[in-house]
């Protein structure tokens, strides 16, 4: 069931215009969605940091990912070895993951600042 979700989220960026052909190298600007220009950038939680970068590239829990996103608040992160989908939501300077029922919340500024 978590593989053919999987699926289905990477077939619906697909359709969306988000194909590996714009991960390869820098994305052009008719590829890049309103919702990932929104998130690229630092965002810093108690926990760690994570940059989107401009290259559709991401470091998120130690491991290098190309990313995509939806505007309808779906992260879609695939590696070498394994694919992720992980439901976001953006409320202005705070960006909250959700991943395995746990929200996590990072914002543009380091904690305590």
């Amino acid at each position: 069931m978590i593989v053919s979700r999987r699926l289905l989220i990477l077939a619906a960026l697909l359709l969306l215009g988000l194909s590996n052909a714009g991960f390869a190298s820098e994305r052009s600007h008719a590829m890049v969605t309103k919702a990932e220009k929104a998130l690229r950038g630092t965002w810093y939680s108690a926990t760690g940091s994570i940059t989107f970068k401009n290259n559709g590239t991401i470091n998120y829990k130690g491991k290098r990912y190309f990313y995509a996103v939806s505007n309808g608040g779906i992260i879609q992160l695939s590696g070498e070895h394994s694919a992720n989908a992980i439901p976001y939501q953006l409320y202005g300077e705070k960006l909250t993951l959700m991943e395995n029922g746990k929200a996590t919340v990072y914002t543009r500024n380091r904690p305590g600042k």
